[in-house]
């Protein structure tokens, strides 16, 4: 069956870590560290993000590795969230996205998808590196959790619930203007 439309998304991985993320504010003194109390052994996961920057829809899906076979896992359930659909998706040029597993993977949905990938050390052309970064300053820096599974909880619950209108804002897309 050939896919009726094409869409556009904009991918990343980010890690999640137990322990909070510092963002300092305020006077310290000079030459000594700012301490603040974690949970002990940090643990991690990771959040693979696909949107849409022109509707917000997406896929958002939390792994416990950050590989090519994870980065595989979340492009095949992009395709299964969107069957009607050819999809462009833009991403950098991490490991997982330039292996040997993810170029097999390609090769043999490129009826489907079409990996394009941003020039190396620009972050600032995929959209979802500011959802990242707002989702970050909003919800891990100097904030700590119970456990990662609650940290996770409330990133995908942050996820789910941000409006389109606040979306487009963050991504930094003008609303189209009718005349």
């Amino acid at each position: 069956m050939v896919p009726k439309k094409a869409m556009l998304v904009m991918l990343d991985e980010t890690d999640i870590h137990l322990c909070p993320d510092l963002k300092t504010k305020g006077l310290h003194l000079q030459g000594q560290q700012h301490k603040v109390e974690g949970p002990g052994l940090d643990e991690v996961c990771y959040l693979f993000g696909s949107t849409d920057p022109f509707t917000g829809e997406g896929l958002y899906e939390i792994y416990d590795q950050k590989a090519s076979c994870q980065f595989c896992f979340h492009l095949e359930h992009l395709l299964d969230t969107f069957p009607d659909y050819f999809i462009f998706v833009v991403g950098d040029n991490a490991p997982a996205h330039r292996s040997a597993a993810t170029t097999d993977f390609l090769k043999a949905h490129q009826d489907r998808i079409e990996f394009v990938p941003l020039p190396t050390y620009s972050p600032n052309l995929n959209g979802i590196e500011r959802l990242w970064r707002v989702m970050r300053d909003k919800l891990m820096r100097s904030k700590a959790y119970d456990s990662l599974h609650q940290k996770c909880t409330v990133i995908m619950n942050f996820l789910r619930s941000l409006s389109f209108d606040r979306f487009i804002d963050i991504l930094g897309i003008a609303k189209n203007v009718t005349t």
